[in-house]
């Protein structure tokens, strides 16, 4: 039986996968590093309607913090449901967090981007489903 982590990590490589400029190079705790430089963490949700509510617990801020000093950059892979995924830098969810645990929340209408709302503040623009193309120039490597 496949594990439902698997399944659905396995929507958000398939996007990463679609450039023929990146790839996974291995696998590590919750994600995957891409080209060599960017680690992709994952966090999934199974409701398949909007609104998609992510926790990040203390565990998930360490481990994101403490990958983006290993790594040239983290990105973070929000899988909602079978909608989409939504790529975010982790510096965007650090702000939204204040690098504190807590929860970041995604809303999308039928054809339109992510609205992601965080903690402390919400992403001033909206995310488009297609993000995944340019998450890695996002942060400039």
């Amino acid at each position: 039986m496949i594990d439902k982590s698997q399944y659905y990590h396995g929507a958000a490589i398939m996007s990463l996968l679609q450039d023929k400029n990146l790839s996974l190079t291995r696998k590590g705790l919750l994600g995957y590093v891409v080209n060599n430089k960017v680690f992709a963490f994952f966090k999934y949700r199974t409701n398949p309607r909007t609104p998609w509510i992510f926790i990040f617990d203390q565990e998930d801020v360490e481990r994101c913090s403490a990958m983006n000093l290993e790594y040239e950059g983290v990105i973070v892979g929000l899988i909602c449901g079978g909608d989409g995924v939504c790529w975010i830098t982790w510096k965007e969810a650090s702000e939204l967090l204040d690098l504190k645990p807590g929860r970041i929340t995604l809303r999308r209408k039928h054809g339109e981007s992510y609205g992601v709302f965080g903690q402390v503040m919400n992403l001033k623009r909206k995310i488009p489903v297609s993000r995944w193309a340019t998450i890695i120039s996002d942060l400039k490597i």
